[in-house]
């Protein structure tokens, strides 16, 4: 007994000094991130509030919000955040464009969670009727591709749909207003719209709610948030990589095991000031893996497609040419079966 107790304290013991080996490696104890209101930042909310950031070295960690995509990019060039999780057609289009960014692994897989949403009273029963509504999006967002997605699958012709750029609490204000009669947007605001507003859903990134063919699978979305980071910070904090992108993944474990379920959801709505309840009925749009596998070759791929008919990108690069998967690989080799060819 007394041997079995030594080699445990020992164990424990030796536990405790990798652990403060890592957080001593790492080259910076200071994290700024970027989140939003909306359940991708499970993981990243989790990981702080848990006390595992701090556990890798990152004793001052701050959470900064934007109002746009745009200026999170611009936040993390200008250094002023270290890493942004957005959906992935921002960093698929500022890599075409030369920005130095790099993408570290997947956050949430969620085909399903964009959702057309739109006035009762707008008589949206087929997709021609999208001609006569005006939608709020953000139009440089994974919504617009979703947007073009269903114009292509159904016929439409995509310019001649009333795409209004409008940030999401705008885009909530002037559809109850009616002045505009429909949204395209991620979750947590259909899900609002739905709740506050004589609303209903045409069409989601997975399935159709048209009446020509309610209920069936259609997929328009290849939407996945996804980490990323500015190639110079990488390139200067190795450690510091590494050791962020196992917390996101012990993390993203946590949050995806059902056991765990009721705590992140209580952790992330206290956190947020959040309906519990919301957060309970949205969770299971979203899929947390990190993997850099073909599903992500494919859902980076058909992003650059959308971007490139739209005129938006020129010289098509593959997603790979941007990705660093070593640090992933390092965290769980089970999670790279297709090798990132970026390196620092």
């Amino acid at each position: 007994m007394m041997k079995r107790l030594k080699s445990a304290a020992l164990a424990a013991l030796v536990a405790t000094f990798a652990a403060n080996a890592s957080a001593a490696d790492v080259e910076t104890d200071t994290l700024s991130i970027s989140i939003g209101v909306d359940l991708p930042f499970l993981v990243h909310v989790v990981a702080k509030e848990k006390g595992w950031l701090a556990e890798a070295g990152f004793t001052n960690v701050e959470f900064k919000k934007f109002q746009s995509g745009n200026l999170a990019g611009e936040a993390l060039l200008a250094g002023e955040i270290q890493l942004w999780t957005p959906g992935n057609l921002p960093p698929i289009a500022m890599a075409h464009n030369g920005v130095p960014v790099v993408i570290l692994g997947s956050n949430a897989v969620s085909h399903g969670l964009e959702k057309i949403v739109v006035r009762k009273d707008a008589n949206v029963e087929k997709p021609e009727d999208l001609y006569n509504v005006k939608l709020g999006l953000l139009v440089s967002s994974t919504s617009g591709a979703l947007l073009g997605n269903v114009a292509k699958h159904y016929g439409l012709d995509f310019n001649k749909i009333q795409a209004v750029n409008l940030a999401p609490p705008e885009a909530m204000a002037s559809l109850a207003n009616n002045e505009i009669q429909g949204i395209v947007f991620w979750e947590p605001w259909p899900y609002r719209a739905l709740t506050e507003l004589d609303t209903k859903v045409v069409h989601t990134g997975t399935m159709s709610g048209f009446a020509q063919n309610d209920g069936e699978a259609v997929q328009v979305s290849n939407n996945r948030t996804v980490w990323v980071a500015s190639q110079d910070w990488v390139k200067n904090n190795p450690n510091a990589t590494k050791a962020l992108v196992e917390v996101l993944v012990r993390t993203q474990n946590y949050v995806s095991d059902p056991a765990n379920r009721d705590e992140v959801l209580k952790i992330f709505s206290n956190f947020q000031e959040q309906p519990l309840e919301m957060n309970q009925a949205l969770l299971s749009n979203y899929t947390f893996d990190a993997s850099i596998d073909e599903t992500y070759v494919e859902d980076m791929a058909a992003i650059a497609d959308f971007l490139e008919a739209t005129n938006r990108i020129k010289d098509r690069r593959d997603a790979l040419t941007f990705t660093y998967s070593e640090p992933l690989a390092a965290a769980d080799s089970a999670l790279v079966s297709v090798e990132g060819q970026w390196k620092p």
